[in-house]
């Protein structure tokens, strides 16, 4: 039997939760599984990891049967931190998902998976100040019902008869959820700081990994030598984040200080024209709202400048692999010379 999953990063024996579920359960099992990790996921019927291939009925198989639990963590909060939150997609998800796959398939893989999560998501009905409160509820959940313990549902008779007491599939289940935004270097880290807040799930997380998905010296050595490269991502798209946020909260104060001026409020049947004593009010009037309708339409023109910007470099990066595959090539020609006499 065989189990293809996404390869190992930031810690972790895989950075996708599913593949996290399933190579913690098959250790828990002690079944005969042959963990693969690969970066072709167009090669599978579904175009997604994990892929179970038994060898014995020649046939492949997702493993899907955890779907029923954990619904909040899995489909509403895991895909709007890690597929649709801006700073967290552009800075880890997208960006490592296209160091694995080739150009041009990553490209559509990330937009599949976005609008997927996006679609997801809406249809929920709920904001992500909601998303993020409901969250934060089930890791207080979950840590209330571990406590002490080592795990949350491992055989309870195993542990009293003897010493060692092993993790069931929903151990399997709840640590594939919370092991990605503990470990991925997240700029919008919300949730992965509240995770730390909680000992209990940390240790949780960290005994799973050491016991039963350790690492090996190469995974190990490499991550470390890319640990700094990520954290530099993660700082930079916090600093962009803190300064994007004042941006904002200065266009939205200027924008109701416009409203409450030039807003007509009828007080005693009067407007503000009436409240103009003067002509002379009147060009400092209009003059005033200049700056923050700039700032407005500066925003405005945003999309469309990122738009023009991505197709640019697109088509740029399509005739460099053309070239470099060899589908356009280029020759020059030395021009003769000409004799005057």
């Amino acid at each position: 039997m065989e189990l293809y999953i996404w390869p190992s990063d930031f810690g972790l024996p895989s950075i996708e939760t599913k593949c996290l579920q399933f190579m913690a359960c098959a250790k828990f099992c002690a079944a005969p599984v042959s963990v693969i990790p690969s970066c072709s996921p167009w090669k599978c019927k579904k175009g997604v990891y994990p892929v179970f291939v038994n060898k014995a009925v020649d046939e492949n198989s997702e493993v899907t049967e955890f779907d029923e639990f954990a619904a909040i963590l899995r489909k509403s909060a895991q895909l709007h931190f890690l597929w649709i939150d801006h700073w967290n997609y552009s800075t880890v998800t997208a960006h490592w998902y296209s160091s694995q796959l080739l150009f041009p398939y990553g490209l559509y893989y990330l937009e599949r998976g976005r609008r997927r999560a996006q679609a997801y998501v809406a249809a929920c009905g709920r904001s992500e100040a909601q998303l993020i409160r409901d969250a934060i509820m089930a890791i207080n959940l979950l840590s209330a019902k571990l406590g002490d313990n080592k795990y949350f549902y491992g055989d309870r008779r195993q542990c009293l008869l003897a010493s060692v007491c092993r993790p069931s599939s929903l151990d399997a289940l709840i640590f594939g959820y919370l092991a990605p935004i503990l470990k991925l270097p997240l700029p919008s880290d919300r949730l992965q700081q509240h995770i730390l807040g909680c000992p209990n799930l940390v240790r949780f997380i960290e005994s799973i990994i050491s016991i039963y998905l350790p690492l090996t010296e190469t995974q190990i050595r490499l991550q470390a030598a890319s640990k700094d490269k990520w954290q530099m991502r993660r700082a930079r798209a916090q600093k962009s984040a803190e300064r994007m946020q004042i941006r904002r909260e200065t266009v939205d104060e200027e924008a109701s200080v416009l409203c409450i001026r030039y807003v007509p409020h009828f007080h005693n049947g009067r407007g503000v024209a009436d409240s103009i004593n003067s002509t002379a009010a009147l060009p400092r009037l209009l003059a005033t709202p200049i700056r923050p309708l700039r700032t407005l339409l500066s925003g405005a023109r945003a999309p469309i400048r990122d738009t023009v910007i991505f197709a640019v470099g697109a088509l740029t990066l399509s005739i460099l692999f053309a070239v470099h595959l060899g589908i356009v090539s280029v020759s020059l020609e030395e021009e003769t010379p000409i004799d005057i006499d």
